[in-house]
């Protein structure tokens, strides 16, 4: 079982989605229908306000052409349906949305403004206009609220929910994990690897990194023994140019996995232990690259959108194949994309146009897979991707 010590992990995500049953339209804003409710003209802007503000939503404001379609495709046969989000201001006479805000969009078919200026009037959508709704009569209306997405902001070094040691460019974390083994796939799931040491600052930048972090039985580095006695290795390809091992150590049949001792050891020294061993690990990567990059991707690590989550604008097309006989099976972790503009498609091999998927909104862990082909070409496409954070997805042979 892995878990990260991160606040940056999926489930994280989840804390941003839309409100259940709403739309995730534009530029981040989620659009839906929340209650039924008869509206009295005197209170009907407060109890509009009131009913979304339940939900932490906030009511129905027009700035757009793409806005006053959406919405007008919402309303119904009988007029006051759909109310919206607008006032008189008594004191400067003119029309302006329930925060304050004046009116920088109109609809096509012009605005009821009337003769008089009345704060107690219902508003609503009706013949692609806003009409307005003042005798004493109430209305039964659908009380239609948004929500806008909250992003999060990347940090200036790069390495966001990683810690950084300034000097060396990398990222650090710890990981949970049951094994070494476990150790490194969890790291490379969030496109890390398990640490490499090369230094001494660096080694007690790491220790002092765990023992924040309440790792301190020990923790797994990425080196194991190279099959020549107790030469050890880093098994990201780097030179073994640094070594902290206690006196004495390595020792042979003690385990060909590298550890730092993090609590009997201010100074961090190594030992070699069993790799089944359930300790926590040191995880290191690059500082966040919003490029498209083309792999190689490997079976069940996590591949995100360039960016993400701090930038979905970026497109980029994936290319995922297995074993000839297997078929690609390809899991959509996190989708969070503007069902106006963004989408994320997923073809049958690595040529030709045929489409398994076309998917945008918000969406998670679902799972599609080739009819037959060993290839699966998965291409995202954002236009703008504004407010957003992209994709995340993962594929294994089957």
């Amino acid at each position: 079982m892995l878990r990260l010590l991160l606040s940056f992990t999926i489930l994280h995500f989840s804390q941003s989605l839309c409100p259940n049953g709403f739309d995730l339209v534009s530029t981040g804003e989620c659009r839906g229908y929340y209650a039924r409710a008869k509206l009295d003209h005197t209170t009907a802007l407060d109890k509009y306000v009131a009913k979304c503000g339940e939900m932490q939503a906030k009511p129905i404001k027009i700035q757009n052409a793409e806005q006053q379609s959406y919405w007008m495709n919402r309303v119904g046969e009988y007029p006051g349906d759909v109310v919206i989000g607008l006032m008189c201001n008594t004191t400067s006479k003119s029309v302006q949305w329930y925060d304050g805000t004046g009116l920088d969009y109109l609809p096509p078919n012009g605005i009821d403004e009337g003769s008089s200026c009345s704060p107690r009037c219902i508003w609503y959508l009706w013949e692609n206009s806003w009409k307005r709704y003042c005798t004493t009569d109430g209305i039964n209306s659908s009380i239609y609220c948004t929500t806008q997405l909250q992003q999060p902001i990347p940090s200036a070094n790069g390495c966001d929910d990683f810690e950084s040691d300034e000097d060396d460019g990398v990222c650090y974390q710890i990981a949970d994990a049951e094994s070494w083994q476990e150790a490194q796939k969890s790291c490379r799931s969030f496109g890390a690897d398990l640490a490499s040491i090369h230094s001494l600052k660096e080694n007690s930048f790491i220790r002092r990194l765990a023992v924040s972090r309440g790792a301190v039985t020990g923790l797994f580095l990425g080196a194991t023994a190279s099959g020549k006695g107790n030469d050890f290795k880093w098994v990201d390809g780097t030179d073994w140019d640094y070594q902290n091992f206690y006196a004495g150590f390595p020792v042979a049949g003690l385990g060909d996995c590298l550890v730092m001792d993090t609590a009997g050891s201010t100074a961090g020294e190594w030992v070699n232990t069993d790799c089944s061993t359930k300790l926590p690990a040191a995880c290191v990567r690059q500082p966040n690259n919003h490029t498209c990059t083309t792999g190689p991707w490997k079976e069940g690590e996590i591949i995100s959108s360039p960016g993400f989550p701090y930038d979905a604008s970026l497109a980029c097309d994936f290319m995922f194949s297995v074993p000839v006989g297997k078929r690609v099976e390809l899991e959509v972790i996190f989708l969070e994309a503007n069902s106006c503009c963004d989408n994320l498609v997923l073809y049958e091999n690595y040529l030709g146009a045929y489409v398994i998927a076309t998917l945008t909104g918000e969406m998670s862990n679902k799972v599609y897979s080739t009819s037959s082909s060993n290839f699966m070409r998965v291409s995202w496409n954002p236009n703008g991707g504004v407010n957003v954070k992209g994709m995340q997805i993962k594929y294994r042979a089957v």
